[in-house]
């Protein structure tokens, strides 16, 4: 199960429908996630200077395996937010960031310190990113944490400053699998168009302190 729930939120576009989902449940429900629900998670940068806030946040850890590498700890860090056009013409805005961590299991018990930023992802020692804005499930725009044309190059940097480690939970399930409570720390990359039209992004200023699992700030 853990795996399977994992691997939909690699695919930046399901990610983006996943939020807007998400976010379509919890404006039409007063009831807030039970088990999930830790509090105090925030997610925040700078878009091309002007803030951004996160209104959801969600952190997964999966023990990944390769044979070049190893074992290694696969993190996702994902901040949400939600632009409501207060309007019956226009729909709301919903934009993700996505920062992925590939974690060697060495580092595991003490992840701290940084996780230069590529477009490559699953390389242990490195992470990489994605950034996307839509306003309905069909009409996405996504950016990636790098230069098609050079995936090996550096575009950013995560790390990580201090951490909690426990038996991991979805929805409310135990896993029975050892990952992340809690992670914060700082960022900072600049993002490109996956469909190499449009000008890149350059994210800055960048802040989380994200718990376990699903977290709504509304």
């Amino acid at each position: 199960m853990k795996t399977q729930f994992f691997s939909y939120f690699k695919n930046a576009g399901v990610l983006l429908c996943s939020a807007l989902l998400l976010f379509s449940c919890s404006k039409n429900s007063d009831d807030s996630p039970a088990e999930e629900n830790l509090g105090n998670s925030t997610l925040t940068m700078k878009v091309n200077g002007e803030q951004w806030d996160s209104t959801m946040s969600l952190l997964i850890t999966e023990e990944q395996e390769s044979s070049q590498q190893g074992k290694y700890r696969y993190v996702s860090l994902t901040g949400n937010r939600i632009i409501d056009k207060n309007s019956a013409t226009e729909d709301d805005l919903v934009e993700t960031i996505g920062l992925y961590i590939a974690i060697p299991e060495s580092k595991f018990k003490n992840p701290k310190g940084n996780y230069p930023i590529i477009l490559k992802e699953s390389q242990a020692g490195y992470a990489w990113g994605v950034f996307g804005s839509s306003t309905d499930l069909r009409d996405a725009t996504t950016y990636v944490s790098g230069d098609p044309n050079n995936s090996e190059q550096s575009v950013g940097s995560v790390e990580i400053i201090n951490f909690k480690i426990g038996e991991q939970m979805i929805f409310g399930h135990p896993t029975g699998q050892e990952g992340y409570k809690q992670l914060s720390g700082t960022f900072h990359l600049d993002v490109y168009p996956m469909n190499g039209t449009g000008n890149k992004l350059k994210i800055t200023d960048g802040k989380f302190n994200i718990s376990e699992g699903f977290d709504f700030g509304f």
